[in-house]
C-alpha cells in the first residue's frame, strides 16, 4: 500500500522515492553511504525524511545534495553534470580578436559591417542574421529593419529613457536594454513596453530555452524566471534568485548548454554552479585562466576560452 516504517520514528508512514539522471550516466548513486545502484535511476519506497545524497563516477568532481522526500512523491534531480577532474584543452588559435568575432562565419561579419553603417545614427542596436534591431536616438522606440531597408517594424509602444542601450535578444523574440547606468529593461510582449528588471546590471542574456534571465552583477549573479518551470526544482514566472555571490568581480558569465548550470570568469578561475538550490549549489571550477573571456558552442559541443591572445577548446558531452 505503499507504506514503510520508519525504525528512527518508529512510525509508518506513507513512502516516496528519488529519480536521478546524470551527465554521463552510469555513476554511483550513494544514499546515506549506501550504494543504490547507477543512473539513471528511480529508486522508491523510502521513508519520508532527508537523505544525504552523493553522485560519482572515476574521474568526474562527485554531485552532493541534501534532499527531502515528502509522502507519496518523488524527488527528482534530472540535471545532475558530473564535470571531468581533468580538462585537457585544445589550443586552436593565437588571436587579438574575441572568440565570436574568431568563430563568425564570412557572411556573419559582413553583416556586422552592413549593421555598423545603419546603427551609427542609433541610441543601441543589435544585429541578427539579415537584420538590425535598433533604438531610434529620434524617439527611444525599438525597430527592427532588414539590412537592405525594405522592411521597417516597430517593436516597442513606448519610449526608453533617453540613454544609450545595449540590446539583447532570445531565440523566441524577447529583448532587454541595458542602459549606461546599468539599469536593465525587459519588453513585455503583451504590452510591447518596457518594464525595469533590475539595477545596477553590468550583462545580462536569456537562456537557450528562453525561460530565464542571466543577471550579472559586480559580485553576484541572479537568475529572473520569465516561464514557469515545470520540473523540479519548480519556479514561477517572476521569481528572482541570487545563484552565487564572490568576493571579486565577476567579469562574464553566461548559460552553460543546457541551460541549468552557469559559468562565470572570477579573478583567474573559470566555475561552473548549478541553478538548482535545493540544500547547497554543487560548483567546480573548470579551468584556471587569467582573464579569460569565455563562450559556449552547442552547435559543436565545445567550451571555448580566451586568456591572453591564445584561444583553448574544450570538447564537451551534451
Amino acid at each position: 500500500m505503499g507504506y514503510s516504517f520508519d525504525w528512527q520514528t518508529k512510525t509508518l508512514a506513507q513512502s516516496g522515492g528519488f529519480y536521478f539522471k546524470s551527465l554521463p550516466d552510469a555513476a554511483d548513486i550513494f544514499i546515506n553511504g549506501q550504494n543504490q545502484k547507477t543512473t539513471p535511476r528511480l529508486i522508491s519506497r523510502l521513508a519520508p525524511k532527508t537523505y544525504d545524497i552523493t553522485i560519482s563516477k572515476n574521474g568526474f568532481f562527485p554531485w552532493h545534495k541534501n534532499l527531502a522526500i515528502e509522502p507519496s512523491l518523488v524527488a527528482e534531480a534530472r540535471n545532475i553534470i558530473l564535470f571531468p577532474q581533468n580538462i585537457q584543452p585544445e589550443k586552436i588559435a593565437n588571436t587579438t580578436s574575441t572568440i565570436t568575432d574568431f568563430l563568425a562565419s564570412p557572411e556573419e561579419k559582413q553583416n556586422q559591417l552592413r549593421a555598423k553603417k545603419i546603427a551609427t545614427s542609433t541610441a543601441g542596436w543589435l544585429n541578427k542574421g539579415n537584420d538590425i534591431f535598433y533604438v531610434s536616438n529620434a524617439n527611444f522606440i525599438l525597430y527592427r529593419q532588414d539590412l537592405g531597408g525594405f522592411i521597417k517594424e516597430q517593436l516597442s509602444k513606448e519610449p526608453l529613457p533617453k540613454e544609450n542601450y545595449k540590446i539583447i535578444n532570445s531565440s523566441n523574440g524577447r529583448f532587454l536594454a541595458l542602459d549606461g547606468k546599468g539599469v536593465l529593461y525587459l519588453l513585455n510582449k503583451n504590452t510591447g513596453i518596457f518594464e525595469q528588471a533590475a539595477d545596477r546590471v553590468k550583462d545580462a542574456l536569456f537562456s537557450g530555452d528562453d525561460k530565464k534571465i542571466l543577471i550579472r552583477k559586480t559580485n553576484e549573479i541572479r537568475i529572473l524566471y520569465i516561464e514557469d518551470i515545470l520540473i523540479q526544482p519548480y519556479k514561477k514566472t517572476g521569481e528572482e534568485e541570487l545563484i552565487t555571490r564572490s568576493g571579486q568581480t565577476i567579469l562574464q558569465a553566461v548559460f552553460y548548454p543546457d541551460n541549468e548550470h552557469i559559468a562565470f570568469v572570477a579573478s583567474d578561475q573559470i566555475k561552473i554552479i548549478e541553478l538548482d538550490g535545493r540544500d547547497s549549489r554543487n560548483s567546480v571550477d573548470f579551468v584556471s585562466a587569467p582573464n579569460s573571456q569565455i563562450y559556449f558552442d552547442g552547435s559543436n559541443s565545445s567550451f571555448y576560452y580566451l586568456s591572453k591572445n591564445e584561444l583553448f577548446r574544450v570538447k564537451l558531452e551534451l
